[in-house]
């Protein structure tokens, strides 16, 4: 528009000049005039052209800013339907969860107004939405107990703080049930209390399991007081039993093996070899009953006895086992192998005695060989705080290892000595321990027995 009217400018005072030239300043002839008209054309053409150009420009700027702005609010647009569509997700999803729940949810203005009741409040009410929305606690409940509710409405608007309160309500069937309530202020956008919020469980269940939960327990307690006495009394008719084999069982014994001494040594001369070779296996066999006494007298203490736990090094037990086993029997080659540093916690006395009981048990199965061997170390299985004692002797049939740990269970013959109660005071103080034992072997290759201590 503007560049229409600079030319017409242009043409109408070219036309003038040339209809009136008296108008303008006279020429000296008519090539100067012409002159003069082309070179103010020629001014008139290079300012409208310098006016089109900065108008072209500045209406490329501003198409191009406006096209910046409409991406701008396209992508603002896009973000805002993300937005709505993520809200209304959500909105959809707490409503799911608001009215799937087994809890009564509500929501109440500041007035006690209901704005907001889920499934579960309709089902403990057993009133339609329709008569509770925009109303109080009057027409729910009877006059006592709506005012009851909405003074703990009230308190927790003054407190602005969630609180917790059981009261017992009439069910649809006119029974008596417990409600646990959750209560808090609700909030607007500025942090004003708009309202409260409750959730409502139905107590009356878990409140009745718990008193009931409360009398076993009281019933367990009883039974556990009778069952401790009758506990205490049965060690004190053991213990009497242990008194009356320490001591009225060893008396004969020592009689017989006296007796039998005595016929042996002042008329052995006199009795036939069979008579003497009878003797001889009587006192041998009282000698055998007086440590089947001690075995089971011992057994009989590791229940009774109480644990002192303490650091143990399992290492220097066996290395002090070992030496006393090979003073007693120099004559012997056995090759002791004890892995350093087996720190265990534990009854130290108990320990050194179950101990005491395997590396034994591996010194007396092993004397088949010419050159033994004995380890003590730590399992690398899966188990913590697992350990083995190992022999190459004469080993055992796996058939028969359920027998193994039990008392006057014995998997060889007469070739070894034995009462059959070591490996039985082994599995007893393990397990006393709170760990668990068992073997493993094979007939004449040898045995290995684990031992297991949290």
């Amino acid at each position: 528009m503007l560049v229409a009217i600079a030319v017409l400018d242009v043409i109408a005072l070219l036309a003038l000049e040339l209809r009136f030239p008296e108008w303008v300043v006279p020429f000296r002839s008519q090539y100067d005039r012409i002159a003069d008209e082309v070179v103010g054309f020629v001014v008139t053409a290079g300012a409208c052209t310098t006016m089109l150009w900065a108008l072209i420009k500045r209406y490329d700027h501003e198409q191009k800013r406006l096209q910046s702005v409409n991406e701008e609010l396209q992508q603002i647009i896009v973000e805002r339907s993300l937005v709505e569509g993520a809200l209304q997700q959500n909105r959809e999803l707490l409503n799911a969860i608001i009215e799937g729940t087994t809890d009564a949810v509500f929501v109440k203005d500041v007035n006690g107004r209901y704005l907001l009741l889920n499934k579960a409040s309709l089902q403990m009410t057993g009133k339609e939405l329709s008569e509770i929305l925009g109303r109080d606690d009057t027409e729910l409940f009877s006059s006592e107990e709506a005012r009851r509710v909405m003074e703990e409405d009230q308190r927790v608007l003054r407190n602005n703080a969630v609180s917790v309160v059981e009261h017992e309500i009439a069910s649809l069937k006119g029974e008596r049930i417990l409600v646990e309530v959750t209560k808090g202020p609700l909030h607007d956008k500025e942090g004003n209390v708009v309202g409260v919020f409750g959730i409502s469980r139905d107590i009356t269940q878990t409140r009745r399991m718990a008193e009931e939960l409360s009398l076993l327990n009281e019933e367990l307690e009883r039974r556990v007081v009778e069952r401790t006495a009758r506990l205490e009394a049965a060690m004190k008719e053991q213990e009497t039993f242990s008194y009356s084999v320490s001591h009225d069982l060893r008396g004969p014994l020592r009689h017989i093996n006296s007796y039998t001494s005595i016929v042996l040594e002042e008329y052995g001369s006199h009795l036939p070899p069979d008579g003497k070779q009878y003797l001889e296996r009587v006192c041998a066999s009282t000698r055998r009953m007086g440590t089947l006494i001690d075995d089971l007298l011992e057994l009989s203490r590791i229940g009774r006895s109480e644990l002192n736990k303490v650091p143990v090094n399992l290492s220097e037990v066996a290395r002090s086992i070992g030496s006393k086993l090979q003073d007693a029997e120099p004559q012997r080659r056995v090759e002791m192998l004890i892995e350093p540093d087996l720190e265990v916690h534990g009854d130290r006395g108990l320990l050194e005695q179950m101990l005491e009981n395997l590396v034994a048990n591996a010194w007396k199965y092993s004397s088949v060989r010419e050159t033994a061997r004995i380890e003590v170390g730590r399992s690398g299985g899966a188990l913590k705080g697992t350990f083995f004692v190992r022999d190459n002797g004469a080993g055992f049939d796996m058939a028969y290892q359920n027998k193994l740990f039990g008392a006057f269970q014995r998997l060889h013959g007469s070739e070894f000595e034995g009462t059959g109660i070591g490996l039985a005071t082994v599995k007893r103080i393990v397990e006393r321990h709170g760990g668990s034992v068992w073997a493993h072997g094979v007939v004449d290759e040898g045995a290995t027995v684990y031992f297991c201590l949290p």
